[in-house]
């Protein structure tokens, strides 16, 4: 009698909670500020994650999941990008698992490891080599990636990039002087 009791009040709190989610959400932006050179970089560090980087001043930190390092809003010519850093142990679910979840995501259908891998761009950066991946679907072009997959000791680091396709193009050349600064963070070891 009291488990059927416990049960019913825990399911009435449960659909009380509930939230239709037919309310109107606004957000508010910080607003750009105007450089004269909009690839002027600055060092930026997030604390917890244990590296630095360069980015431009452009780039507009903003909060992402828990299990992102750092968030970017990066504005470009057509809209804004977003921008995130993860750090996942092992291997992070491999090469070929994550490029193709990420193709995906995007209408185009999976790869190879070998095909993936001949895609790859090779990047460099002092916390190691990284593979670099530029996945646009013609098809679809109001969402691309640009990815980069950092293979470390124990982890993997993945930054991605998602924009348009034109948005990828405007953003590749920061993207890769971003991912190409990646440094580990030693000043407080």
């Amino acid at each position: 009698m009291i488990k059927n009791q416990t049960t019913l009040i825990l399911l009435v709190i449960v659909l009380l909670s509930c939230d239709t989610g037919d309310h109107i959400r606004t957000y508010r932006l910080p607003k750009i500020k105007e450089s004269n050179n909009p690839h002027q970089i600055k060092d930026v560090k997030i604390k917890p994650s244990g590296f630095i980087w360069k980015k431009p001043d452009s780039w507009i930190p903003s909060r992402g999941s828990s299990m992102r390092l750092a968030s970017f809003e990066i504005p470009y010519s057509g809209g804004v990008g977003e921008l995130s850093i993860i750090q996942l142990g092992g291997e992070g679910g491999g090469l070929e698992a994550n490029v193709n979840r990420w193709r995906g995501q995007i209408g185009l259908g999976p790869l190879s490891r070998f095909e993936i891998e001949a895609e790859a761009e090779n990047g460099v950066s002092e916390i190691g080599n990284y593979q670099l991946f530029r996945l646009i679907n013609l098809e679809k072009k109001e969402s691309a990636f640009l990815a980069a997959i950092f293979p470390l000791e124990s982890s993997a680091l993945f930054i991605k990039l998602i924009a348009s396709a034109d948005g990828i193009v405007d953003l590749e050349k920061d993207f890769k002087a971003f991912c190409s600064s990646m440094k580990r963070d030693n000043r407080n070891q």
